[in-house]
């Protein structure tokens, strides 16, 4: 779309990261979570199935079929609910004759039309294509995309990864989807938020509406947890779906860190964990309407990594805003308490030699500073900073704060 879409996505919610089995109850819980808690009203529209509905093709027509277990009564009724919400619903398939999950789904290879008729006859907005089994090609991926269009159903296409990663300016993907995964899987600990990030240092000018780089599912407040799921990872286990339970891999500063290069980098915010068990880091972090601000400003290129200060190893995550402000995200990759400093010239500040910052996760102004700013930010977390042409006067140049 012309924003980064944000939502919900199956991925570790139940069981831990890898588990993705979903099933009707629970798809209609987490959409029901989406609209009560506010999410809904803070842009989180999409409902989004990963490799956990397990279909299989019907042996007289090969029409996916959804696995009976987990979705008795088919998908469509699932997905007219996820509607009646005002909500949109996007589902898994992938470009190969088998999905990643096992291998024991099968994916769209030799069914292109065939599975695109059947996603826009189910209402789908929305088909995230993933790269595996037999088969996978790029031409396969141009074929399903070409299919997409051809049902005459508006549906976001989001390649899920594929031989683009490895390719300037993202290689064939701005042409066929509007999203493309950077890298690989996303998961619940710190060295994976960097991989994440790392995948688009240096190409923020290679995303923009209708054609978004998504860094993968948010781990935000921790995935499911191992107890949730009992038997066999295929679709032969059983996972308990209504007790919501988080078993975080990462502390609350290494989520402030995800989350706060998710939004500078504008990723697509696609929450991957449990939303009806929302934790106080998950409020913090989720419904920060500032933060959802910076993350959603289409006509802003996306952030990129530059050195905070000439001369200075140390860098910032920097976004300027369509607004004339400055996103600027300081990460304490390192284990101990750290100071880090931005200054203005160094980021191409544009309004001269002061600026008021604001902290964006603690919703407080830090007040006026002249050219540069320090602050003290604990090991593994984020002080993400907004810089803008006015705030209140007073403050002393080079002045030190702790993020939160």
């Amino acid at each position: 779309g012309e924003r980064p879409p944000m939502g919900w996505q199956t991925w570790c919610s139940v069981g831990e990261c890898g588990e993705d089995h979903c099933f009707d109850g629970q798809i209609r819980a987490m959409a029901d979570t989406l609209v009560w808690s506010g999410m809904k009203d803070l842009g989180y529209d999409w409902v989004v199935l990963d490799d956990c509905w397990h279909p299989t093709r019907d042996n007289a027509t090969a029409e996916l079929v959804p696995y009976p277990r987990f979705f008795p009564d088919g998908m469509k009724p699932v997905i007219d609910y996820v509607h009646s919400l005002g909500l949109k619903f996007g589902l898994y398939t992938s470009v190969g004759d088998r999905t990643c999950h096992g291998g024991w789904s099968p994916g769209s290879f030799g069914h292109y039309g065939r599975d695109a008729r059947t996603f826009a006859a189910w209402g789908v907005d929305y088909v995230k294509i993933d790269y595996c089994g037999s088969h996978d090609s790029v031409e396969g991926h141009r074929n399903m995309s070409h299919a997409l269009n051809a049902t005459g159903r508006p549906m976001m296409y989001m390649l899920c990864r594929g031989p683009y990663q490895q390719q300037d300016h993202w290689g064939y993907a701005p042409g066929i989807a509007q999203g493309w995964r950077a890298t690989g899987d996303h998961h619940d600990n710190f060295a994976s938020v960097r991989q994440q990030v790392e995948a688009v240092r240096g190409k923020a000018s290679w995303s923009g509406p209708f054609g978004w780089a998504y860094l993968d599912m948010m781990m935000t407040g921790g995935q499911g947890c191992k107890d949730q799921c009992v038997g066999p990872e295929s679709d032969q286990g059983h996972c308990n779906w209504t007790k919501p339970e988080h078993c975080p891999g990462m502390s609350e500063a290494e989520y402030r860190t995800e989350a706060s290069l998710y939004v500078v980098v504008s990723s697509p915010l696609m929450v991957g964990t449990d939303i009806r068990l929302m934790t106080p880091i998950m409020k913090e972090l989720l419904l920060n309407k500032e933060a959802i601000a910076i993350n959603q400003d289409y006509k802003a290129v996306p952030g990129d990594a530059m050195p905070s200060c000439h001369g200075s190893s140390q860098e910032a995550w920097v976004r300027r805003l369509s607004n004339g402000d400055s996103a600027v995200a300081l990460t304490n990759w390192g284990n101990h308490t750290a100071s880090l400093a931005v200054c203005l010239d160094a980021i191409g500040w544009t309004h001269g030699e002061t600026a008021g910052a604001r902290n964006v996760w603690a919703r407080q102004s830090l007040g006026t500073f002249s050219r540069r700013f320090e602050a003290k930010v604990r090991a593994h977390d984020t002080l993400l900073l907004l810089l803008s042409r006015t705030g209140a006067a007073g403050s002393p140049e080079n002045k030190v704060a702790v993020a939160m």
